[in-house]
């Protein structure tokens, strides 16, 4: 019986992922959230399942960040993203936090049995379009730290380079004489200028480098 764990906040694709599930006979839904908000005030009370198909459009905490969380839990279970963002630095940095698969929306529900097949045997699923993007990711020239930065002014700068020592907006404030709101505010600007969402998303892009 393969065990099935559904993060979705879609609701007529989760319940369309439902009903699909429960209607094979080898397949069983352990449980079924619209959020990892809401996964997380269950977490302790669930078993650990075979396969996890996550949307990284979450609201609140990212099906992003939410990879990474449930890889802390489960390092058995195979992580599956389902969503519309194609671009190969999100690509590639889910399947660094762990993610054992990638599926574009929209897509075929009834594909969804040749997919989990694809994990059973050991399989990375991965369809030919996103892993072309894969290997022009991995093929590009890399990014150095000024590369990744050079879009930022001169005091966004000095803001992330405080930061990645550690320091509370308090404290970076302090260190530059200027407002925790104002350094709140450069962080919004770095936030988009660097295409991420939160302030462990930028360490982690930053460290890569």
């Amino acid at each position: 019986m393969i065990t099935v764990g559904i993060i979705e906040d879609d609701r007529p694709l989760r319940r369309n992922l439902e009903i699909f599930v429960n209607m094979q006979k080898d397949l069983h839904i352990l449980f079924s959230f619209n959020s990892m908000e809401a996964f997380l005030e269950e977490r302790q009370n669930l078993d650990e399942p075979f396969i996890i198909f996550i949307d990284l459009g979450l609201p609140g905490i990212s099906g992003m960040e939410g990879i990474s969380i449930i890889r802390q839990q489960w390092q058995e279970a195979h992580l599956v993203v389902t969503t519309g963002n194609d671009n190969e630095s999100v690509i590639f940095d889910c399947i660094e936090r762990g993610a054992n698969g990638y599926i574009l929306k929209p897509f075929n529900i009834n594909d969804l049995i040749k997919n989990i097949d694809i994990i059973r045997n050991g399989g990375a699923l991965i369809t030919p379009d996103v892993a072309m993007k894969l290997f022009r990711k991995i093929h590009k020239p890399k990014e150095t730290y000024e590369d990744v930065t050079d879009n930022l002014t001169i005091r966004e700068k000095d803001v992330v380079n405080e930061l990645l020592k550690g320091l509370t907006y308090k404290e970076i404030a302090a260190v530059l004489g200027i407002s925790a709101s104002t350094v709140n505010d450069h962080l919004k600007n770095i936030y988009i200028k660097m295409e991420v969402r939160t302030k462990s998303e930028l360490i982690s892009k930053l460290l890569r480098k």
